[in-house]
């Protein structure tokens, strides 16, 4: 196969790694399921890999077919393997080297019946930490090392890392890859040298190590790769050069790459760009839309539950962006959340959309509460959350026609510089009680919002010290009731402690006008 390359330098041979048996399917820690591996299981001293700068590689991965039909994954592994020793390197620490990776996880596209990359569904980079490749020992050539001293001898070390892929939602079929910066190549090149010019992605060769055991590798004989050099790609770089395209004649190699996903969280069919909820769920972890993905809950129900030996935090469904999502027809609630304060974005939120445009419509959120039957005092547990904590360009967002109830702190919440459309939703809170002070709907920090036919009633705190609101206006950029103003208000909030809070600002706007 001339167009791998197994070391730090060009090369024009695929040097084998050490055989071992296929694993097994198999269910990792708690809550997770594998559902792709193409990894090596023991890990050999080292195994054939791709170089990046000797390759001229800014990304490397392949598209994969998953088992089951557990589809919120949780992490992904990757072998890597490092040709550097700390004799090359003598400046940089003894114990080992760290150096930023990136892994990507794109939905499947067609390109005139040719697989092709499509949108991205999440992108996580990391700085893992590198093992340095042991000097050459006993009988090895120089640069070359063995366990035993003595062969086979091996020109690197392979190490694994793994990337929390913070339960993003995926279809059945993905392309997974691997990018990061070396000297000359990459997104960013780094323009010195450095251990990672010697730093590549490691491979499984299904020859010498049995077939992919989890999971199918959808085309056995391609790969996807950026390299920027044309001669690399079997066809010349006719399709292309420096693009993340599918590339063939790579068999019997792929990629060292594996996937878990959590094994108690949803599942989902799609449909283009539409992810369909197939049955009631519960999750540990918050659950990644897609960018300008529509999540359909069809009418069932996800439970946020603690994990096991922690407590659950974040929000249970959280759109990604930066394209438009919608979130329909989903019902969250929670079970026995353990009553552990949170903030920031750790804070417990039923539907997040931060920087992130939209729509979010009936929709129902109850029971999003701690303890096991409430009574939290934690400033946290809003039912609907929209923000802009990144201060992208303001987005605009549809609120409608969801049903909140028995929150713990807010119904509805905008903030930040996003403008909102909040019609037809009704916000019920818990009042009169003695606990925590609830607010209906809370439009703050510069958000503009037009609120129009909302039902929000029994936000009301008891002891005098603080006052529970059925809408609370604090430095807002703008809020009305209809194009006129705050005129219709009055009839969207009754029976609350306060019907309505004015902090500032309020009257006449309107997002739509």
């Amino acid at each position: 196969m001339k167009r791998i390359i197994f070391g730090g330098l060009a090369a024009s041979l695929v040097l084998a790694g050490v055989a071992s048996a296929p694993a097994n399917a198999t269910v990792l820690a708690s809550g997770t399921q594998t559902v792709y591996d193409a990894t090596v299981t023991p890990l050999p001293p080292n195994l054939p890999s791709l170089g990046y700068q000797a390759t001229q590689t800014a990304e490397f991965g392949d598209q994969v077919t998953l088992t089951g039909t557990n589809r919120v994954l949780t992490t992904a592994t990757v072998t890597f393997s490092n040709w550097a020793a700390h004799s090359d390197w003598p400046d940089y620490p003894v114990t080992g080297w760290t150096h930023p990776v990136t892994f990507n996880i794109y939905s499947v596209g067609n390109s005139s019946g040719t697989p092709a990359v499509g949108s991205l569904l999440t992108s996580v980079t990391k700085t893992i930490s590198i093992p340095w490749r042991p000097e050459t020992t006993g009988t090895c050539a120089a640069g070359r090392w063995s366990p035993s001293g003595d062969a086979p001898c091996f020109g690197g070390i392979a190490f694994n890392a793994t990337f929390d892929l913070a339960g993003t939602v995926v279809p059945n079929q993905i392309i997974a890859a691997v990018a990061y910066n070396t000297e000359t190549y990459g997104a960013s090149p780094l323009t010195v040298g450095g251990p990672y010019n010697s730093l590549n992605v490691a491979l499984r060769d299904v020859g010498v190590d049995g077939a992919v055991p989890v999971g199918t590798d959808t085309n056995a004989d391609a790969v996807f790769w950026n390299t920027s050099t044309a001669a690399w790609y079997a066809d010349g770089g006719t399709a292309g050069v420096g693009v993340l395209r599918q590339d063939t004649a790579w068999a019997p190699l792929t990629p060292a790459i594996s996937l878990t996903a959590s094994a108690t969280a949803c599942q989902f069919s799609q449909a283009g760009t539409t992810l369909t909820l197939l049955t009631n769920c519960s999750t540990d972890q918050t659950i990644a839309i897609p960018s300008g993905f529509t999540m359909n809950g069809a009418g069932y129900t996800i439970t946020a539950v603690d994990p096991a030996g922690g407590h659950f935090v974040g929000a249970v469904v959280q759109a990604t962006g930066p394209a438009a999502t919608t979130v329909a027809n989903l019902k969250i609630t929670a079970s026995n959340l353990a009553d552990v304060c949170d903030a920031g974005p750790n804070g417990l939120r039923g539907i997040l959309f931060d920087g992130v445009g939209g729509t979010i419509s009936n929709n129902t959120v109850t029971d999003l509460e701690q303890g096991t039957d409430g009574g939290s005092g934690c400033q946290e547990g809003n039912g609907i959350e929209v923000r802009n904590t990144a201060g992208v360009p303001k987005p605009s967002l549809t609120i409608s026609g969801n049903k909140v109830t028995d929150y713990q702190k807010t119904g509805i919440l905008v903030r930040d510089n996003v403008a909102a459309v909040i019609t037809n939703n009704t916000v019920t809170g818990d009042g009169p009680i003695t606990y925590i002070a609830q607010n209906g709907i809370q439009v703050s920090y510069g958000a503009t919002a037009q609120l129009l036919t909302n039902k929000v009633t029994g936000n009301w705190y008891s002891p005098k010290s603080y006052v529970a609101c059925g809408l609370i206006i604090y430095k807002a950029g703008g809020v009305s009731g209809t194009k006129a103003g705050l005129s219709s208000l009055s009839s969207q909030f009754t029976n609350n402690e306060n019907d309505v809070c004015n902090f500032g600002k309020g009257g006449s706007f309107s997002p739509l006008s």
